[in-house]
């Protein structure tokens, strides 16, 4: 294989056929820049770069490496099937280990002997590893990092210590009490981000006042909410989008689920998070110690990890422990199960030991509701339109308040219907005072009316809503209450309040600062705002690598084949700068065509010029004429 930069031309040409999603992710996972990208040539170039090559390769697998090692030793390229023969490996095994790679750029898994473009054992591909890469690789033993044969042949850690298995069954206890703390904590942490999703920081992760709001809804320690959320991004309920840290659509789902299938979700996200190699060592060393061990394991696996990767170990460790998979480096039954057999049969060994759920309470004088054990997920959730969660757990405790009962008459419910749904579901009655905060603050409720201004008095008073009540004492409170100075409320009669904010945002303001404020028309009110907050979101900003692939395919637009006259010009300025021998396919006058091998010397307007390494001349050609150029070996 020829220098980098006839490497680029001709990864240029593979990039070129990728589609917008795997360029993407590409340019993510490889950490380049996408500011500087204008056309794939760009991006090949960034790809082969020594830095970004570097980090790649620590990303990858001591089986993976170890192939990319070997084939490297073959410039031009090497069948699967010999470099499969070399490492005394299976063939489909070595592919598989070297997709990843391919993906990644940092190998080519070339055309096939039988013209195949697709990646298969039977096509027998060239594996082909780009130079760069190759020169990493041969740097790494003069850095203390293994050698291609330290990388093929260097045995494995030891095996895990083995556990003493006569506590096993006060370690599963254990482990299902830290599993249920956990589903519960995650639980809280969406709803919180459901009521208000968390704003980011510039250069990422939570703000300290966010954090500090999502670690006391999830009763959990600040420095636990980050490992939390990344569970919930594994899991796929949460994800990072224009700023925010918000839930994703599967949240409702999931938290209908009982407690051991939520746990199951997250456990086999956690699961599948690991290499795979580890979860191998795992399944086979279920009644082992998983403590230094593994990192032992981890650290020979993944050769040029570095702190990084121990960084991803560790919190996948604590992870672990919070789902009660293993407790201080001992696996557990349930822990067992999920390596095992997966995370369906780890729920089954999880539901016995954890209390079954209920669908009763206790209703108290004091407006306490106590939940004997954890509340089917249904019943949860209508609970909570009622009542706020004072404490999550084994036995939830609610507080009934004015607000909470304005919030859910909001919603659609009424007196009957509450104290219709308070009786089913409580093991006491329903206490007096209980029934009477119901009833009285439904007679109440819409004191304080809420409805958008029409056209002409919105533009007269610079207001978008209105805020009326007949009670001239409860206007002046709602006036000068420090929970609606966000509204920029104003007094413009003796019944009347106006507010350039949106009327959602009024009547949800008002309803949380405990007013009894409903539509003015007497319908259902709109949908809750995520957060009740009266400044205006923040505009969406452009995700710079999606701005990068338009680009490149912008770049790509002005012609649908290699012939095209950009496709060309580039690779011939590329072949200039690096003085590099290309291979021309020339169209001629009478339909023929004629190959030339030529050292690229400049280019101007519409021709290209060149020195014929076969003739020994100078030649002139229109661009329009060259229908391929690929670099010369």
């Amino acid at each position: 294989m020829p220098g980098t930069s006839a490497a680029s031309l001709a990864l240029a040409a593979r990039l070129r056929d990728r589609d917008d999603a795997s360029l993407a992710r590409l340019i993510r996972d490889r950490g380049v820049s996408p500011a500087g990208l204008r056309d794939v040539f760009d991006l090949a170039e960034a790809l082969l770069d020594g830095g970004t090559v570097a980090s790649s390769l620590a990303a990858l697998s001591r089986r993976a490496l170890a192939a990319i090692a070997t084939a490297a030793q073959h410039s031009d390229g090497v069948p699967l099937s010999d470099l499969a023969s070399g490492l005394d490996r299976d063939p489909a095994a070595v592919l598989h280990d070297l997709v990843p790679a391919e993906r990644a750029a940092l190998v080519a898994l070339g055309e096939a002997a039988d013209g195949r473009t697709e990646p298969t054992v039977a096509g027998d591909p060239t594996v082909l590893v780009w130079p760069s890469v190759a020169a990493e690789l041969a740097s790494w033993p003069a850095r203390g990092l293994p050698s291609t044969e330290a990388l093929r042949d260097d045995p494995a850690p030891p095996a895990l210590e083995p556990v003493d298995d006569s506590d096993r069954r006060f370690l599963d206890r254990g482990a299902a009490e830290k599993a249920y703390t956990t589903v519960t904590r995650v639980t809280e942490l969406l709803i919180a981000l459901q009521d208000s999703p968390a704003r980011l920081l510039a250069k990422g992760g939570l703000s300290l006042p966010e954090a500090k709001r999502l670690a006391a809804a999830a009763d959990a320690d600040l420095d636990e909410v980050p490992v939390l959320l990344d569970l919930a991004v594994l899991a796929g309920l949460v994800d990072d989008a224009a700023g925010h840290t918000r839930p994703l659509p599967a949240v409702d789902a999931w938290r209908s689920l009982p407690v051991a299938d939520r746990w199951a979700a997250l456990a086999d996200a956690w699961a599948s998070a690991l290499p795979e190699e580890l979860r191998e060592l795992l399944a086979d060393r279920v009644d082992a110690r998983w403590g230094e061990g593994i990192a032992d394991f981890v650290d020979w696996l993944y050769p040029a990890g570095g702190d990084a990767l121990l960084r991803r170990l560790h919190r996948r460790g604590a992870q672990g422990d919070r789902l009660g998979i293993a407790t201080d480096g001992r696996p557990s039954s349930i822990g067992a199960a999920l390596v095992t057999s997966g995370a369906a049969a780890a729920a089954e060994v999880l539901a016995p030991l954890i209390p079954p759920a209920v669908d009763r309470v206790y209703l108290q004088h004091d407006l306490t509701i106590v939940s004997p054990g954890p509340l089917e997920g249904a019943l949860d959730e209508r609970l909570r339109r009622v009542a706020v969660m004072e404490a999550a757990g084994l036995a939830g405790r609610y507080r009934v308040t004015q607000e909470s009962v304005t919030r859910a008459i909001a919603l659609g419910e009424t007196a009957d219907t509450l104290v219709t749904f308070l009786q089913e579901i409580s093991l006491t009655g329903v206490p007096q005072p209980l029934e009477y905060l119901v009833r009285e603050t439904a007679r109440r409720y819409g004191a304080v009316r809420v409805g958008a201004l029409d056209h002409d008095e919105s533009t007269a008073l610079g207001a978008r809503t209105a805020v009326r009540s007949d009670d001239g004492v409860m206007l002046e409170a709602v006036l000068v209450d420090a929970a609606t100075a966000s509204l920029g409320l104003r007094r413009t009669g003796p019944h009347r309040l106006v507010s350039r904010v949106e009327p959602a945002i009024v009547l949800w303001t008002l309803i949380d600062a405990r007013y009894p404020a409903a539509p003015d028309d007497g319908a259902l009110p709109p949908e809750r705002p995520r957060s009740s907050s009266a400044r205006p979101p923040a505009a969406p900003t452009e995700d710079p690598v999606l701005a990068a692939v338009a680009r490149l395919r912008h770049a790509a637009a002005s012609t649908s084949s290699e012939s095209g006259a950009a496709w060309v010009s580039r690779q011939w300025e590329l072949a200039v700068r690096g003085r590099l021998g290309v291979r021309a396919t020339i169209a001629m006058p009478d339909g023929t065509e004629r190959v030339l091998e030529l050292e690229p010397t400049g280019i101007a307007g519409s021709r290209v010029r060149g020195r014929d390494l076969q003739a020994d001349v100078e030649r002139t050609l229109p661009i329009s004429s060259i229908t391929a150029l690929e670099p010369l070996e």
